[in-house]
């Protein structure tokens, strides 16, 4: 096990670097303060803003790494392990396998990895490699061989080390994660109206919705509703008449009525009948179909009575739905900005 020797400052700012190049996320000291465990060992050295010379494991430092890029959405688990020594534990007890995940790394060494010089993703040709690896060994070797370089994929992406640049996406710039509690701005480099960047944070952090900014919350909730398929326009956000985000179909004719009015409330109260009330009236203002109320809380009982006696067309979308939005978001988003 290797130790780094730097100062606590040079290693935060090292830290923050790191993380913002691989999440695509800007954080500051408290920031990645409050994302850690208050055991792990590198808090006290993040913590303290001085030059006192400290004696890093690297192994701690991965470790860590890992799981803030986890609980920033960047990593789908944290503790990644390195691939090749993954595969050889769990071949312990089948020599055959054991042979011939060797004859994979030394080929993948030989063709490749120029003794460790080059990442996985410095233009390697993997069907051509599986293709070849079937040729010489077999099937079970090309199984293995596939097995192998997602390892492969997943330790270099879940790396802090500055030599290792492999990332999930590249990010043209990273964006910092307090703008997310702070900003009303609807701009966003990857999405319409919600960054992608701040979307895998909250998938992992539901406990934020109720205190990320009120505007961002309507666009996440507009971000949702365009990647289903709908054309969303979104309200000014102050003096908007009680309607957050008009939703039509994918027929492009502004001169139709709205599917759907939508109503966004990020607040930890029970939303009441009265709210109900006034969607139902701006719904018939408008000859819309329907009204959605989003909302990180949950419908009073009252709220529910009222749609279902006067049968009004208002339907809730509460935490847990925008919990399940999150999780699609960030699946899609990979798809649609990770290229998946």
């Amino acid at each position: 096990m290797g130790k780094w020797v730097t100062t606590n400052t040079a290693f935060t700012s090292f830290l923050s670097d790191r993380v913002g190049y691989k999440s695509g996320l800007a954080l500051s000291r408290d920031e990645m303060v409050d994302l850690l465990d208050k055991s792990d060992p590198l808090l006290n050295i993040i913590k303290n803003d001085n030059e006192k010379l400290v004696r890093i494991p690297t192994d701690q430092i991965e470790d860590s790494f890992q799981i803030i890029l986890c609980r920033l959405g960047g990593i789908e688990q944290p503790f990644v392990g390195h691939g090749p020594t993954l595969l050889k534990f769990e071949f312990l007890n089948n020599p055959e396998q054991q042979f011939l995940l060797q004859q994979v790394l030394q080929h993948l060494g030989e063709n490749h990895f120029d003794r460790g010089h080059k990442s996985i993703f410095d233009n390697f040709d993997e069907q051509q490699f599986f293709i070849k690896i079937k040729e010489k060994y077999g099937v079970m070797a090309c199984s293995i061989s596939q097995r192998l370089v997602k390892l492969i994929k997943d330790s270099e992406e879940a790396s802090p080390w500055d030599w290792l640049s492999a990332r999930v996406m590249e990010w043209k710039s990273p964006i910092e994660l307090k703008e997310l509690f702070e900003s009303e701005s609807l701009n966003a480099l990857y999405g319409r109206f919600l960054d992608q960047r701040y979307i895998n944070y909250l998938a992992e952090n539901p406990d934020k919705l109720s205190s990320m900014n009120w505007r961002k919350f309507e666009a996440l909730t507009a971000e949702y509703f365009e990647r289903s398929g709908y054309r969303v326009e979104i309200g000014e956000g102050r003096n908007d008449g009680g309607v957050d985000i008009r939703v039509w179909g994918q027929v492009d004719n502004k001169s139709l009525a709205p599917v759907t009015l939508v109503q966004c409330k990020r607040t930890k109260s029970k939303i009441d009948k009265v709210l109900v009330k006034s969607l139902w009236a701006d719904v018939v203002d408008e000859n819309a179909s329907s009204g959605v109320i989003v909302t990180t809380s949950y419908f009073s009982p009252g709220a529910s009575q009222v749609c279902k006696a006067r049968k009004y067309p208002i339907r809730e979308a509460n935490k847990d739905t925008v919990m399940s939005w999150l999780k699609e978001l960030k699946k899609t988003g990979r798809g649609v900005f990770m290229g998946e």
